[in-house]
């Protein structure tokens, strides 16, 4: 028979594994087992301008930048050139993809409310600076492609107890009609 005081550890050890906000199981609402081996298919030729490596996309729009509060999606070029580099239109089969977390840090400000209980004790206030995003990098690989390319796709900057990676329609919708998936 268990001994009590084992039993009480084990309690113990799950009921604080629960109370962990934001804690997802691994492959809980992720994109890991779907992405490797599936295809990314770019539409159209992207043109980078000179000095940069990237080109983002949000709502469907190419640009330099991106709004850190929605979803996107960057192409990602290996190196930084003094002239435009082109990313050819193509099929491109995506590698290995790990999960990143970016941080952020916003200027400190008044503390926001989010709980009040009873007459006003038991306050909790979320007065923390930092912000993260959940993003998946994705190694991207054609046969015509000499140097690797790579896709980010992130979610939205929040809280680190609601930052989550973007789902699989909010990649979709943040590069438009530029470029899709298919996944086997």
């Amino acid at each position: 028979m268990v001994s009590r005081t084992v039993l009480t550890m084990w309690i113990c050890l799950l009921c604080m594994t629960a109370c962990i906000p934001g804690y997802r199981l691994p492959g809980e609402g992720n994109l890991f087992g779907a992405l490797p081996g599936s295809e990314f298919i770019l539409h159209r030729d992207i043109t980078v301008a000179p000095g940069r490596v990237r080109m983002s996309f949000q709502d469907g729009t190419p640009a330099y930048a991106y709004g850190e509060f929605y979803p996107h999606c960057d192409l990602v070029l290996p190196e930084i050139r003094e002239e435009s580099q082109i990313i050819t239109a193509g099929r491109y089969q995506i590698g290995r993809v790990i999960g990143q977390t970016h941080y952020v840090s916003r200027p400190r400000q008044n503390p926001v409310l989010l709980v009040a209980k009873g007459a006003g004790h038991n306050l909790l206030a979320s007065d923390t600076s930092e912000w993260i995003m959940e993003a998946y990098h994705m190694s991207l690989h054609a046969e015509t492609l000499p140097n690797r390319l790579t896709l980010i796709c992130g979610g939205a900057y929040n809280f680190p107890y609601d930052a989550r990676y973007p789902t699989l329609a909010e990649m979709r919708h943040s590069l438009g009609d530029y470029a899709t998936f298919k996944l086997p």
